[in-house]
């Protein structure tokens, strides 16, 4: 079962385990006491954080005082708090000057520090299968070079490989590998799924988004 928190348009996501619960992704500052109300019904043991970006990590000190443990890609190790040792950059024109919002922004806002329990490395695909959940996590670099995803099912939890930002399916506006999203994009598509989870804004159906992502790919090959 998987349910999801949606605010500041920010979404998060909780994996129900065999030993406990799984949350994807934490949210910023203003999303903590309503998230912090909602997941008084789960059992959350560990955090799975996407990406080291602040509104997917911010929240991660809290919840390991609490508790829970936290897992992030050791590609983004050097990510936590210092954005711009990652550069992201416009994935399409008309998104140049968010980028540039973007890129000033993520300076200024810097999560509150916090160490991992687990780091992940290539081969740790199925880590969470340990861990008691029916999942497997899946390398989507791009967006960030650690970014990952969870399958499970048919469904695919993808962080900010894809978005849902403008309530609407849509490539991530920003990438610090745009060749490497370009591939994860691939990876998605080649996927048996029938629903992706986005890191912003509602669930969106594999129907609606797979033409949103070949449009892309086409656009990109485009001389």
């Amino acid at each position: 079962m998987i349910a999801y928190f949606a605010k500041s348009d920010i979404t998060c996501y909780v994996l129900r385990g065999s030993r406990g619960d799984l949350l994807i992704d934490t949210g910023l500052p203003q999303t903590w006491r309503a998230m912090q109300q909602w997941l008084r019904q789960f059992d959350v043991r560990w955090v799975l954080l996407t990406h080291a970006h602040a509104d997917h990590d911010w929240n991660a000190a809290r919840l390991q005082r609490m508790g829970a443990k936290l897992i992030l890609s050791a590609r983004d190790r050097d990510l936590r708090q210092h954005f711009l040792t990652q550069p992201v950059h416009p994935t399409a024109p008309q998104y140049r000057l968010r980028n540039a919002v973007q890129c000033v922004g993520g300076a200024v806002w810097r999560s509150p520090h916090y160490e991992p329990d687990i780091w992940l490395n290539e081969g740790d695909g199925g880590l969470l299968r340990t861990l008691g959940f029916d999942a497997e996590i899946i390398p989507l670099p791009g967006h960030t070079l650690g970014s990952v995803g969870v399958l499970h099912g048919r469904t695919l939890l993808c962080g900010d490989a894809f978005t849902m930002l403008w309530k609407r399916p849509d490539i991530t506006p920003h990438a610090h590998d745009i060749a490497a999203m370009q591939d994860s994009l691939r990876r998605m598509l080649a996927l048996n799924v029938t629903r992706l989870c986005c890191g912003h804004g509602l669930p969106v159906s594999m129907a609606q988004a797979r033409p949103v992502i070949a449009e892309y790919l086409r656009s990109c090959e485009k001389p």
